[in-house]
């Protein structure tokens, strides 16, 4: 068992039912992850009636504890013993060559380790990627991965969406893994034995961290037409998010674009880039650079956003009649109590015409 990629877990735990288990498993990348999906594993091992024992070498208390035990050397009565192991990147390779010479002894123990780096040069990794399993979880973007463990979830059920669909998925349920993955499975169970899921399906059904489609209902403006704001605005309101909220988002979305749009004009080597690489390390630049004073909204935001913003501005002309568009929403749901649904469909509707102008 060599390195396997996170789309490569179901094979592993397959190969775990059919008790082909290997001695270690070595999970390398964010925690909280790696945790998550060296469970499913763990969890057939523990099926088998294993004894397990978890522990956490970030802790004094645990990292003391565990250097000190000496029993996974000795046998158990034939019982299968499992070690769950966190913050693995504390092993040393003394402690790392003991557990090794324990695994070619007996076929009694298996190991989860967990890290967030780890060095090939360490003998438990020499000895993982030859008789165990190495499953990385490097990626530049948080995105990447939820990308990938998204196609691997759906090909295990025989599901398939577009690369349109599956980014509006992303971006409805933000970067909490946990709440990507009850979401996608809620997303399977609903669609049931249809084969390829649509975006209204993901409308539907997906439960949108607030944060996130506040942020998509900005984007949408610009990509979408007046109907598609429309209904991801219902989706807000139907999840109770106040109409106050969603005003002062969208004025604040707004200011953004028209503050970074002065930013441009100050530093045109970023107006002139296209490539997004170049981008943000120039922006990082900037943002670090202790001579620049760039405005605090620009500083919060990050690179991607900045990014996309760019396009944006080719399509505004103006700002001073989207605001006003904006105030005139704002008196209509507060002071004359109008539907904000019906409010805020035509200042969809108004933004729309001012964007599309000739």
């Amino acid at each position: 068992m060599p390195v396997f990629t996170p789309l490569q877990i179901s094979k592993l735990i397959g190969l775990a039912q059919k008790n082909r288990i290997a001695p270690v498993y070595l999970f390398i990348g964010p925690e909280h992850i790696c945790k998550e999906k060296a469970k499913e594993i763990f969890n057939v091992l523990k099926e088998k009636k294993a004894i397990s024992e978890t522990y956490d070498l970030k802790e004094k208390e645990d990292k003391k504890e565990f250097l000190n035990i000496k029993g996974y050397q000795e046998g158990l009565f034939g019982t299968k013993k499992v070690f769950f192991v966190l913050g693995a990147e504390n092993l040393s390779e003394k402690k790392g060559e003991e557990i090794v010479e324990s695994c070619k002894k007996s076929t009694l123990f298996t190991w989860f380790f967990i890290a967030e780096t780890f060095p090939e040069e360490h003998p438990l990794y020499k000895f993982a990627l030859e008789k165990g399993a190495v499953i990385p979880f490097y990626t530049k973007r948080k995105e990447d991965f939820l990308e990938s463990e998204l196609i691997g979830t759906l090909k295990q059920h025989g599901k398939v969406m577009d690369r349109n669909t599956a980014q509006l998925f992303i971006s409805l349920v933000g970067e909490d893994y946990n709440h990507f993955k009850n979401e996608l499975e809620k997303l399977v169970f609903y669609v049931e034995d249809k084969h390829t899921i649509t975006q209204e399906d993901v409308l539907s059904v997906v439960v949108p961290l607030e944060s996130a489609l506040l942020y998509l209902l900005g984007d949408y403006i610009f990509t979408e037409t007046p109907e598609k704001c429309y209904h991801l605005l219902q989706n807000l309101l139907d999840n109770k998010v106040e109409p106050p909220l969603i005003l002062g988002y969208l004025y604040r979305f707004f200011k953004r674009i028209q503050i970074f749009q002065e930013v441009l004009k100050k530093y045109p080597e970023l107006e002139k880039e296209e490539r997004y690489v170049n981008f943000s390390r120039k922006l990082e630049e900037l943002k670090e650079n202790p001579v620049e004073e760039l405005p605090r909204i620009i500083l919060e935001t990050k690179a991607y956003p900045l990014f996309k913003m760019k396009k944006y501005l080719k399509q505004i002309k103006n700002f001073t009649p989207i605001f006003e568009k904006l105030h005139q929403t704002d008196l209509a749901i507060k002071r004359d109590f109008r539907n904000p649904g019906k409010a805020f469909y035509e200042f969809f509707l108004e933004i729309w015409k001012i964007l599309n102008q000739k």
